[in-house]
């Protein structure tokens, strides 16, 4: 019992090992070290700063890891394991926290099995596919029994991956040609130098916005997101209609704490109804971010109405009250919107 007193961290040590696990990209450790650290702190209204922050480490490290479960089920489903790339999806919807990736991963769980049933009905012959073949809806809770070969061939990854995509984009996409969709591939395996070199041969013989948007992801992941928002901001001067450099502009300033400049962009999004349930929800978590709870509360109300996001409001407005005292109306929106959800 001695020991276990000695060797056991309070709060504030739990909360800098998970500072340090998440900065090396450790989101699973760190977030064990947030909830526990979480649990370590005492009433609301005691540390209501800290637990503050710990519920949005807890979530931007589940958001993290969600998006890596993406990636794993991306690289499955290139291989033609279906199933087990369903499974990382799944794993995804339980940690995601994110509106914008929770709906990237349905979609993609949902044009996964639909490609799937198509496949079975057509055997085992692989023709050629169009980028609109998977139209028709289908139950996330399909079971998958994979008929398809081993391996998916390059043209139907490509439309796997790029039907998950918003709007008209898929579509887009599929006209840019073989090479850019070659270098698209490249771009979702650990091939990112071979794709950017592809990506600025195209941009060379000509600016696109999807393009500029590719290749700016390309160089945030090697490291540069001054040249990534340079190529973002190009791209929406291109095409000021384009939802994932909005998106994705707004994520970069978040994560480098430009809290005034991603909220003026999400707003605009709003207002132009570019992708407005990730935007709405997106600009409530900035005004978390900020402190700004009383915004951030605001805007989470009036999206309970929505059947799409009723339920992520209720769970976001369930932490921030309670960070702030409020039990009661805390658990009567547990109560109303949670109780006995999955």
């Amino acid at each position: 019992m001695f020991f276990s007193r000695f060797f056991s961290r309070d709060g504030s040590q739990l909360k800098a090992k998970g500072d340090k696990l998440f900065a090396a990209d450790h989101f699973a450790e760190a977030r064990h070290m947030y909830v526990e650290a979480l649990e370590k702190s005492g009433s609301a209204a005691d540390q209501t700063e800290e637990q503050n922050y710990l519920r949005t480490q807890i979530s931007r490290a589940s958001n993290r890891l969600a998006e890596l479960n993406i990636a794993e089920a991306e690289a499955a489903i290139r291989s033609g394991n279906i199933q087990k790339g369903a499974e990382h999806l799944r794993l995804s919807l339980e940690l995601a926290d994110d509106v914008s990736i929770r709906e990237k991963t349905e979609r993609l769980l949902e044009t996964s099995i639909n490609f799937n049933q198509n496949a079975g009905a057509a055997g085992n012959t692989h023709g050629s596919h169009g980028c609109s073949s998977c139209s028709s809806a289908a139950s996330a809770d399909t079971e998958l029994h994979d008929p398809t070969a081993e391996h998916l061939t390059a043209a139907e990854q490509f439309q796997l991956l790029v039907n998950t995509l918003p709007g008209d984009l898929a579509q887009r996409y599929c006209q840019l040609g073989e090479k850019f969709a070659s270098a698209y591939l490249l771009a979702h395996t650990e091939k990112a130098a071979e794709a950017l070199a592809i990506m600025k041969e195209l941009l060379s013989a000509g600016e696109n916005d999807i393009i500029l948007y590719e290749t700016a992801l390309l160089y945030f992941r090697g490291g540069e997101p001054a040249t990534c928002e340079k190529l973002l901001n190009r791209a929406l001067q291109i095409n000021s209609a384009n939802p994932l450099c909005y998106l994705s502009l707004a994520q970069l300033y978040v994560d480098s704490e430009r809290y005034g400049e991603a909220v003026a962009l999400l707003g605009t999004m709003r207002d132009r109804e570019i992708l407005p349930d990730q935007s709405l929800m997106m600009l409530g978590d900035v005004h978390t971010l900020q402190g700004d709870l009383d915004r951030a509360i605001e805007i989470f109300t009036a999206t309970l109405t929505s059947p799409a996001l009723k339920k992520v409001s209720a769970e976001r407005l369930v932490r921030i009250l309670g960070t702030l005292g409020r039990e009661e109306e805390a658990a009567y929106l547990f109560k109303t919107y949670l109780k006995g959800c999955c």
